[in-house]
């Protein structure tokens, strides 16, 4: 790691400490006020930052989130989820290649880090970890884990959003596929299967608009075969028998 990167990790993570000063002599804290501004004012000046003043914010408030003032559910409903939509809409190129690639950044340290990173972005050893995991399990639990799954099929669809490099949408398939994979994840998806269902039935992100639209189809089924048959990739292969007989049963009846 340069000097100028630990400096300015370094410089964060104060700035870090003294919002979590602030969050304890709060009676409410800061959680619900930093999900107001990241979803109002805050989105446009989000959106505008540069790769330096991302690693900057990311340091801030994976530091909060390890010391439990900003829930990982803030983060992803306030940063992560939007920015997903936004780049799943169809022929959407307006989207900062920065943003979408710090902001899922963000997710796989929220969901998916399980060691620490052994410099000064948080977690950075097995305490915050842990410390890591148990903000995160709120992501699995009613009433998160059905806005998560609801936007895995706008994730898809940025994947098949040939406006954005390929590069991002290569780092979208490989976060999606890590995370539908996740045990928390699978346990909240077969407790929840109509929630999976009304998911992939009912969303926008999938919806027939255009020449790649069988392309989209195709990702469709396969990002719904993971999530239902343990498969171990995002690939378009023939799906299992009982995984068929599952997909193609009238009204998924047996949800």
């Amino acid at each position: 790691m340069t000097t100028e990167l630990e400096a300015r990790r370094t410089c964060a993570l104060r700035y870090g400490s003294f919002l979590w000063k602030v969050d304890q002599h709060l009676p409410n804290g800061l959680d619900g006020d930093v999900l107001q501004w990241f979803l109002g004012p805050g989105k446009a000046e989000v959106a505008a930052l540069n790769a330096e003043a991302w690693d900057v914010l990311k340091t801030v408030l994976l530091h909060l989130t390890v010391h439990g003032a900003v829930k990982t559910t803030t983060i992803l409903e306030g940063l992560v989820y939007p920015v997903w939509q936004l780049g799943g809409l169809s022929g959407q190129a307006l989207l900062p290649e920065t943003h979408l690639s710090a902001v899922n950044s963000l997710c796989f340290h929220l969901l998916l880090q399980e060691d620490g990173s052994g410099d000064t972005m948080p977690p950075t050893d097995l305490l915050e970890v842990q410390c890591m995991r148990t903000m995160r399990q709120a992501v699995y639990d009613e009433p998160h884990f059905s806005i998560l799954v609801a936007n895995i099929p706008a994730l898809i669809s940025l994947e098949n959003n040939h406006e954005i490099p390929e590069v991002l949408r290569t780092e979208c398939t490989t976060l999606r596929c890590r995370l539908c994979q996740e045990t928390g994840f699978r346990q909240g998806a077969y407790r929840n299967l109509s929630v999976i269902r009304q998911a992939f039935e009912n969303s926008p992100y999938l919806t027939d608009q255009d020449s790649n639209s069988e392309e989209l189809s195709k990702r469709a089924i396969a990002g719904l075969n993971m999530i239902l048959c343990d498969s171990t990739d995002g690939s378009y292969g023939p799906i299992d028998n009982q995984c068929y007989l599952t997909l193609t049963r009238p009204r998924w009846k047996y949800v």
